[in-house]
Parts: structure tokens; sequence; C-alpha cells
């Protein structure tokens, strides 16, 4: 394979040490860290020789959009950031330029100095054409996104709480206004059953009164 070729050429950049070489470490897929810079100088569109890197991407400063804002995930459920990257509208071709370059960085031999690893990946690459550039931005589109993605959640979560704690709010006035007329109910009740006790005890006396056995009537002598 073509990508294999170029990674041969540089694997000598990657396994050169100060005491000698020593085996490129392999990723995913058996891909070495060599063959990884050679996928990512092809995907700017060449073969081993400076080609375009493709189309410009947007400005850092242009706000990042969502064609439709996908679903938050629940609760410690794993996030979707493919999704949401689909969603902003970033190009696949960014997004995996931006994966080959985190895969590439696992997969540089461990103890080299980050300033010898910079080196190497940055020369290979642009020894290819690649505009490092992009890779830095299409990774910072990366982080916008996430932000942006974040934003949005924060602001319908902000309305969510507050039309819950309004709708809160009206049921416990509701639930107060209807606890005050159970109150004045009963005490409507109380006061009808002891004032109607009052009125039965002064009613009961006029029947007792009338009921009552008339006296015999006395006799002539």
């Amino acid at each position: 394979m073509a990508e294999k070729n170029i990674g041969s050429k540089i694997l000598g950049l990657f396994v050169e040490t100060g005491g000698g070489a020593e085996a490129a470490p392999e990723i995913e897929g058996g891909k070495s860290a060599a063959d990884l810079v050679a996928e990512l100088a092809q995907s700017a569109g060449g073969k081993g020789q400076a080609a375009p890197d493709g189309a410009p991407l947007p400005p850092a400063s242009a706000p990042m959009k969502f064609d439709r804002v996908p679903a938050a995930a629940p609760s410690g459920a794993k996030v979707d950031f493919g999704e949401i990257f689909s969603a902003a509208g970033m190009d696949p071709a960014e997004l995996d330029r931006v994966k080959k370059a985190e895969e590439l960085l696992r997969g540089l031999p461990p103890g080299t100095p980050d300033a010898v690893k910079r080196q190497i990946v940055e020369a290979s690459l642009k020894a290819f054409g690649f505009d490092l550039a992009k890779i830095v931005q299409a990774a910072q589109n990366q982080i916008r996104a996430v932000d942006a993605y974040v934003r949005v959640n924060e602001t319908a979560t902000a309305k969510a709480v507050t039309d819950a704690q309004a709708e809160i709010q009206r049921l416990n006035e509701k639930i107060a206004a209807m606890r005050a007329d159970i109150d004045k109910r009963n005490g409507a009740l109380a006061s009808l059953s002891a004032q109607a006790q009052v009125r039965k005890g002064e009613v009961q006396k006029v029947i007792d009164f009338f009921q009552a056995p008339s006296a015999p009537a006395a006799q002539g002598t």
C-alpha cells in the first residue's frame, strides 16, 4: 500500500534514539506511528508529494451553530461527541485528521521528550505538504463545538429548571389555597354543628313542654 511505503520511508525518524534503534510501536490494526504520519499526510490529498490541504476551515472567531441539537445523554451515560460534531457541521475529513493525530500521539515511542516527538512529527508532515495549523484549528473547532453544545444544554437546563420551579411555586400556592379552603370549610362546619346543637336544645324544650302529660282534672265534692 502507498501509505505503508510512505510510512517505511520515515520509519527511521521514529526509531532512532541516542542508543540505537528500537521497534516502532503499533497502535490500532497493526499501524505504527510512522504509518499514521503517512495517513495524515495523504489525507491532504497527496501521494508523498506536497498538495493542497483541502478546503479552508472556518475561522476560530466564527460562531459555532448546530443544524440540530442532539439530545443530551442521560446522567452517567456516554456522550456521543461524533454526533455533536456532525450536528455542528464539521467536515468528516477534519474529524478524521484529529483522530489520527490523537492516535499518533498515543503511539509515539515512550520516553521520548515531547520536544523531540514534536520535531519528528512536524518534520514528517511538512515533508508531505501537510498544513500542521489545520490539525490545530480542527482540534480547536472540536473544543468550540463541545463548549457550544455545553452552553446550549446549560441554557436549556436553566430554562427547564426555571419553568419547573415556577410550576412548583404555582402548585404550592394552589395546595396552600386548597388547604386554606379545607380549613375554612371544616371551621364553618364546626361552627354550624355547634350552633345546630344549641338550636336543637332550644327547640327540644318546646317539644318537651307541650308533649309533657297533662295533670289530671280536679273532681267535685
